[in-house]
C-alpha cells in the first residue's frame, strides 16, 4: 500500500512552536513513522519553504517528505499559498508522473490541502481522506473577525471536502458532531480517531531533575504554556489571568513563574517575531509581569518534556481546539492541566479527574483554576495521578492502527 500525504502549509520536518507549525505538523509526522512501521509507504507533500530543506527528507524508511516548489522559499501567509495551490497541484502531479509514482489513498490535511486533493484524486483514480485539525466556521465563532477572520472561501472548500471524500477523520467526538451540525456531514463518513503521544520522549521524571536540566530554580512554582503566539492559542488570557491572580493573591508574586514555549524568537530561524508576541509583551508589561514571563522560544521535543516535567501545571487557554495535544503531552509527564471547557479538550481531560476546566476566554475563571492548583498541593498531586493514568489511552501506535484500517476499508474491491 502506497498512500500520498497531502499538507500543503505544514512541514512535518518544521520546527515546532513557530508561525504555522504546531500540532499539525506533529500529528502528520508521527502517523507517516506509525504507518511505515506496518509496511505502508508514504509520502508527504508539502510546500517548499525553508532553503536548507533538501527536495526530499526521510522521515524514517518508508515514509519520507516531498517538498513542492509554489511561490518563494519562505513563509508566506495561509491565502497567498491558496493564490498558489494551482502551481503546487501541478508540481505535484508533474513529479508523480516522472517518478512513475501509483498510489492507494490521498490523505489530505487542512483546507488547503482538501483543494488540492479536489484535483487530483479523480485524476488518479484513487479516495481521499480528509482531516482538518481546525475548522474554519469554528474558528469563526470564537476570533476576532478584524485581526484573524475565516475567508468564505475556506468554508466553501472545507464543505466541498466533506461532501466529496471517501472518509473524513475527526479528533474528538466534539469534532464529529461540530462536522456533522454545521457542515452537514455524512456521520457514516466521520470517523473518530484521537491523536497520540510518544511515551518514550513524555513520560515523567523528577521535577527537581528537569528543572536541574533546565537551569531553573528548584523552589520556585511554574507555569508552562506551550503552543503558537497567536489569539487562537489564548495567550493574551493566560497573561490577564496571571494579572488577576496576583491582584488576588500578592504573595505569589515572586514566588511563581510563567514560561511561553512557542514563537519565532531564535534570531538564527530567519523568521523575527510576530506582532502578536510584540503585543504580548506590551501586556507583560500592562500587568507588571516582566519578573514573572518568560519566552523561551520553540524547543525540540526531547527538550520540550523537560519543561512539561519541571511545570507544577500546564496551561491550555485555548479559545477552541479540536483535540489537544499540549494537553496530552504534559498528562503523559504527569503535569496536570487547568485547560479551557472546548473542543477535544473536554473529552481528553476529565475535570477535577485529571485536571480542571474553565469557560474560554474567562481571565477570571483561569486565575482561579491555576491558584487552586498550586495552592492545593493534594490537589495537584491527585489531578498528576489522574493525567498520568489517562495519558495510557493515547498513543501513536493506535492512531497509525486505526487509519491503516480505514486505508484498507477504502481501498478493498467492491463486491459485485
Amino acid at each position: 500500500m502506497r498512500i500520498a500525504m497531502l499538507s500543503v502549509h505544514a512541514c512535518p520536518m518544521a520546527k515546532l512552536g513557530g508561525r504555522d507549525s504546531g500540532g499539525m505538523n506533529l500529528y502528520i509526522r508521527e502517523l507517516a513513522r506509525d504507518l511505515a512501521r506496518r509496511g505502508i509507504e508514504v509520502d508527504v507533500y508539502t510546500r517548499q519553504r525553508e532553503s536548507d530543506h533538501p527536495t526530499i527528507q526521510e522521515i524514517v524508511p518508508g515514509a519520507r517528505v516531498i517538498h513542492i516548489s509554489a511561490g518563494p522559499v519562505s513563509y508566506i501567509s495561509k491565502m497567498d499559498v491558496y493564490d498558489r495551490l494551482e502551481e503546487f497541484t501541478a508540481g505535484v502531479d508533474a513529479y508523480v508522473k516522472a517518478e512513475g509514482l501509483r498510489y492507494d489513498v490521498i490523505h489530505a490535511h487542512y483546507w488547503l490541502s482538501a483543494e488540492v486533493a479536489r484535483v487530483l484524486a479523480p485524476r488518479w483514480g484513487v479516495p481521499r481522506i480528509q482531516m482538518f485539525h481546525t475548522l474554519g466556521l469554528v474558528k469563526r465563532e470564537v476570533m476576532d473577525e478584524d485581526v484573524d477572520g475565516e475567508s468564505d472561501v475556506r468554508i466553501a472548500i472545507e464543505r466541498r471536502a466533506i461532501h466529496d471524500s471517501a472518509a473524513v477523520v475527526a479528533a474528538s467526538a466534539i469534532e464529529a458532531g461540530e462536522l456533522e451540525q454545521l457542515y452537514g456531514a455524512d456521520a457514516a463518513k466521520v470517523r473518530i480517531i484521537p491523536c497520540g503521544v510518544d511515551p518514550e520522549v513524555f513520560h515523567p521524571i523528577r521535577q527537581a531533575d528537569a528543572r536541574r536540566e533546565l537551569g531553573r530554580d528548584e523552589c520556585e512554582q511554574m507555569v508552562l504554556f506551550v503552543g503558537r503566539i497567536e489569539q487562537i492559542k489564548g495567550i493574551d488570557v493566560l497573561l490577564k489571568a496571571f494579572g488577576l491572580l496576583f491582584q488576588r493573591y500578592p504573595e505569589q508574586r515572586g514566588e511563581l513563574c510563567l514560561l511561553v514555549v512557542g514563537g519565532a524568537l531564535d534570531a538564527e530561524d530567519g523568521e523575527a517575531e510576530t506582532e502578536k508576541i510584540v503585543e504580548l509583551r506590551r501586556l507583560v508589561h500592562e500587568h507588571r509581569l516582566e519578573d514573572t514571563v518568560d519566552f523561551v522560544g520553540s524547543q525540540e521535543q526531547q527538550r520540550l518534556a523537560l519543561f512539561y516535567n519541571a511545570a507544577d501545571l500546564c496551561a491550555v487557554p485555548s479559545l477552541t481546539e479540536s483535540f489537544g495535544l499540549v494537553a496530552l503531552e504534559a498528562m503523559a509527564c504527569g503535569t496536570p492541566v487547568v485547560g479551557t471547557r472546548v473542543g477535544g479538550l473536554q473529552t481528553l481531560v476529565e475535570n477535577d479527574v485529571s485536571g480542571l476546566l474553565v469557560p474560554a476566554g474567562d481571565d477570571a475563571a483561569l486565575a482561579e483554576g491555576i491558584a487552586r492548583m498550586l495552592i492545593d498541593p493534594s490537589l495537584r498531586l491527585r489531578l498528576a495521578a489522574g493525567a498520568r493514568e489517562r495519558a495510557k489511552a493515547y498513543s501513536w501506535h493506535r492512531v497509525g492502527e486505526a487509519v491503516a484500517a480505514l486505508y484498507a476499508e477504502l481501498i478493498q474491491p467492491v463486491e459485485v
